[in-house]
């Protein structure tokens, strides 16, 4: 039995990111890294004019697994985000380093929990239940390209010589798909459980 469903809920990937940044040369060029979510941030930014710039960034290597026996239920999860990003900045004031972002995200971001039965039992309904043989799988996929809106502020502006801090807080709106197999419930009348 396969069901396929949506949140119904718009899921939005906060990103926090704080980086170093260092000019180039004095072509208004900037390369930058640091960490945040979803783990490490690398990019390279242009300035086009006084009040607009534009990003490519990478932002990844995030991957987490789990697994183990609980209660007679065998279950391993994994966790990875990757995304790549390609940015627009507007800075309101040419003398302040705060901005406004908006772009979209190249996404590979996704979770899976798979769950098996092993010989032991549960109580459903005040009944004891065989969970040997029996499966519950959740796989949760974000969209391959979402758009991103964000604001951030930035120590130098593009262009100016040395290093500089950055930090940016935004969000990649998307809505996950998520993917049930399972064979514990709805199997037909008088099944087990």
């Amino acid at each position: 039995f396969t069901a396929i469903y949506q949140m119904k809920l718009i899921t939005s990937t906060l990103t926090l990111s704080c980086c170093l940044l260092a000019s180039l040369n004095t072509n208004a060029a900037e390369v930058y890294g640091g960490v945040g979510f979803p783990g490490i941030t690398l990019g390279y930014g242009q300035s086009l004019t006084s009040n607009v710039s534009v990003r490519g960034e990478y932002s990844g290597g995030l991957n987490l697994s789990r697994n183990g026996t609980r209660e007679g239920v065998a279950f391993n999860g994994n966790f990875k985000a990757n995304s790549i990003g390609l940015l627009a900045d507007y800075y309101p004031s040419d003398t302040s380093g705060f901005r406004g972002t908006a772009g979209l995200t190249f996404n590979d971001i996704k979770g899976t929990l798979n769950s098996t039965g092993n010989n032991g039992t549960a109580t459903i309904n005040n009944k004891p239940v065989n969970l040997n043989g029996l499966f519950y799988n959740v796989e949760l996929k974000f969209p391959s390209v979402s758009p991103y809106l964000g604001v951030g502020y930035q120590s130098k502006r593009s262009g100016a010589p040395g290093w500089g801090f950055l930090m940016d807080a935004g969000v990649m709106v998307g809505k996950f798909n998520t993917t049930v197999t399972q064979n514990v419930v709805g199997a037909g009348p008088g099944a087990n459980p």
